[in-house]
């Protein structure tokens, strides 16, 4: 099989605008049928409704705090009772749960927010020892109490 190349490598590309283009006006689009100003305006309307009642969420600051009492907790180095603000009840029974044996320090080192819906963050990140990272994830959800944290797991840590 034979590869046609032209002298610069590129090979031309075949036209595909159409010959003659007409403008339409706003009389020739069918009836019923939105135009493109319509879409943009009720995107921009959208928009608008969904930015006034966004919920102010903690600052990336805050659950890297958060996160690094939490990852203390899990260490070990922390009582879990520190966070009983932050946390859900059935996270803290858990946490709580956990035998306390101080471990080695984990450095929290970076994390990522998402928000999956408008009253959710997800966050995940990377807990560093001397030789070893370990992700880390959590989720936090707004109820009647403010923003707590739901669900807190690190990933391929040892017992």
């Amino acid at each position: 099989m034979h590869a046609f190349q032209s002298a610069g490598g590129l090979l031309p590309l075949n036209p595909y605008e159409p010959i003659e283009f007409e403008e339409r006006s706003q009389s020739e689009v069918a009836e019923g049928q939105l135009s493109l100003d319509d879409l943009l305006a009720e995107l921009h309307a959208q928009q608008l409704t969904r930015h006034q009642f966004t919920l102010s969420a903690p600052g990336r600051r805050m659950l890297h705090r958060v996160l690094s009492a939490l990852v203390e907790v899990q260490a070990g180095r922390r009582a879990a009772s520190q966070l009983d603000g932050w946390l859900t009840p059935v996270l803290q029974r858990r946490l709580r749960a956990m035998p306390r044996t101080v471990s080695t320090r984990y450095v929290l080192r970076n994390i990522h927010v998402c928000r999956p819906a408008e009253k959710a963050l997800e966050v995940c990140g990377t807990a560093h020892l001397i030789d070893r990272a370990y992700a880390l994830v959590a989720r936090f959800e707004h109820g009647e109490s403010g923003w707590r944290c739901t669900m807190f797991t690190v990933l391929g840590r040892r017992p």
